[in-house]
């Protein structure tokens, strides 16, 4: 069977059921970068940070650091990551989001006034020539960072969520896989336009829900979880189950719910996820990587109340591997079929 995509609207929504967890990590280090000949301007103890271009002009950049390692356990898949950010002011959305290549300290120069031109840097600060103030430096004046960014934001006044990206997620999976290479992210704004600059809240900000933050959802290894929702089938919407360890050899059950009745359906599975989706037509959306490899399992068929049943049997000798599942069903609309939410897994 052949699945047909009929519309690309993403739909951002992250659903976290049955096994899967979802975590919210609060930035432990956070600095600004402020353009100087002599690096001697910090605010690493700052409440606002700034990306773009200043008035003067001048540019500023945004140092982000999230320590992945003593949050999420080793060996765990990133199912899909958001960024969170609380933006003060913004004129210029889109800004670059890219891997930082060294290590840099924070600091506790704090600004005086808005902020926004700096203070004189102490000890232990990071600056436009320097990891660590006095005696340590970046390769690059601006920070050493990736050429091409992992991907974009469009920071808008007041909360700024990010949808899942795929840049994004790959990541936070890098920096869990490797917590060694995890120097954190630089954010560059436009760097043309004289008053761009995006003024972002630090993580000194009173209000702690107002810091810098990722919401991470991931399975352990082992784990059976579900994601998303499925498609719109009566009044009810089209639902798929799955438990037990994934393990080598171990079947596990699938069961479907509230699918077209008395029908003909199959699962169609694939190595990974799509967290945000794609929708194939309203309220209706694939979360397997359409890009990717889909290979189909089993058919089933459907009850006169819409119930199905289905089974996977995990493959030995490969762990470490997240495979999606989503069912397809024949149902007698315009759209011809249904699908199911997503069932995921991590090999064991």
């Amino acid at each position: 069977m052949h699945l047909s995509i009929t519309a690309a609207t993403v739909a951002i929504a992250m659903q976290s059921l049955l096994a899967q967890t979802t975590t919210t990590i609060v930035v432990d280090r956070d600095s600004c970068l402020y353009q100087s000949t002599t690096g001697t301007l910090a605010n690493g103890g700052g409440t606002v940070l700034f990306a773009g271009m200043t008035g003067q002009p001048a540019r500023r950049r945004t140092l982000f650091h999230f320590d992945l390692a003593n949050a999420i356990p080793a060996g765990s898949k990133i199912l899909s990551a958001q960024l969170e950010l609380n933006v003060l002011s913004s004129t210029v959305p889109a800004t670059a989001v890219h891997l930082l290549t060294q290590d840099w300290s924070e600091g506790n120069t704090v600004a005086p006034g808005g902020q926004g031109s700096g203070g004189t840097a102490q000890a232990g600060d990071t600056t436009w020539l320097h990891t660590n103030y006095p005696t340590q430096f970046w390769n690059t004046p601006g920070g050493d960072f990736q050429a091409s960014p992992s991907f974009t934001l469009n920071l808008t006044t007041g909360s700024t969520v990010s949808p899942p990206l795929p840049g994004l997620i790959a990541n936070v999976q890098s920096w869990l896989d490797a917590p060694a290479s995890n120097f954190g992210w630089i954010l560059i704004g436009d760097e043309i336009s004289p008053g761009s600059a995006s003024r972002i809240r630090s993580r000194e900000s009173t209000n702690a829900s107002q810091r810098a933050r990722l919401v991470v959802s991931y399975l352990t290894p082992g784990e059976v979880g579900t994601w998303g929702t499925g498609c719109p089938v009566g009044n009810s919407l089209m639902n798929l189950t799955a438990s037990g360890t994934a393990s080598g050899n171990a079947v596990i059950p699938f069961n479907y719910t509230s699918a077209p009745a008395s029908s003909i359906g199959a699962t169609f599975f694939a190595i990974g996820l799509n967290p945000a989706g794609v929708a194939l037509y309203p309220s209706c959306s694939a979360y397997l990587p359409i890009g990717g490899v889909i290979v189909s399992g089993n058919a089933f068929v459907t009850d006169a109340n819409g119930n199905g049943a289905d089974s996977f049997l995990v493959p030995a000798g490969f762990p470490g591997f997240l495979i999606s599942g989503q069912g397809a069903v024949i149902d007698g609309t315009a759209n011809v079929f249904a699908l199911s939410n997503a069932t995921t897994l991590l090999t064991n």
